[in-house]
């Protein structure tokens, strides 16, 4: 949050023309998480000037799932809490062609975006889209939280796992969905539809099986 509030003070002192602050999609129902809180505060602090802004409020990302790797394809297993209903996760593509869009236009002022993609990605869903692409049985890890934070506390400090583990949990108690108008408005601000959790899947899986360039000599 500190590193937020000095860029957008930055900003106030250099009078930018316009500022694209990059936040999270329900940011206001999720004030008991510590990363969602602290950009609630910079959005407060961004509408309390008179720097001309806008907001784009984006899901989790496609991407992230890329570290899942050796789980997805040596353990055959899917590791998010994504629970029955799931989230709208979207394509870092689309969140930076859209924070590049509302940069290029003043009419996008004041404005704030909810940035999902075209459908909800449940636990079980994700399974499904990745056995298909791989060609494998992928099992969905379920909605254990207190597993889930024991294991991402061997990949992260203690602080920054219980922190993921309160976010899946207010994933799943207060939903993490596309609102109504959130892809229709989405759709016409990029000029295309949000990319679709399956491209991104097999795209992925093509990365992974791209021999590694072997290392220089010393």
């Amino acid at each position: 949050m500190t590193q937020g509030l000095i860029a957008f003070d930055l900003a106030k002192k250099l009078t930018l023309s316009h500022i694209v602050y990059h936040s999270v999609f329900r940011v206001e129902h999720f004030k008991d998480v510590p990363h969602f809180a602290s950009k609630l505060a910079i959005e407060s602090a961004i509408r309390g000037f008179d720097v001309p802004f806008t907001i784009i409020r984006p899901n989790y990302f496609f991407q992230n799932d890329a570290a899942f790797k050796d789980l997805l394809t040596e353990r055959l297993l899917y590791p998010n809490p994504l629970g029955p209903i799931g989230i709208s996760a979207v394509d870092i593509r689309d969140i930076a062609e859209a924070a590049a869009i509302a940069l290029m236009s003043d009419q996008h002022f004041g404005k704030t975006y909810n940035l999902n993609g075209p459908a909800a990605l449940s636990g079980p869903k994700a399974a499904s889209i990745w056995s298909h692409v791989l060609g494998k049985d992928i099992k969905y890890a379920g909605d254990n939280l207190e597993l889930f934070e024991e294991q991402m506390r061997k990949l992260v400090p203690s602080w920054a796992a219980f922190d993921l583990r309160m976010m899946f949990q207010g994933y799943l108690e207060r939903g993490f969905v596309a609102e109504d108008g959130d892809i229709a408005t989405l759709t016409k601000l990029l000029g295309h539809t949000p990319r679709a959790y399956e491209d991104f899947a097999y795209e992925t899986s093509r990365e992974w099986q791209v021999p590694a360039a072997p290392r220089a000599a010393a």
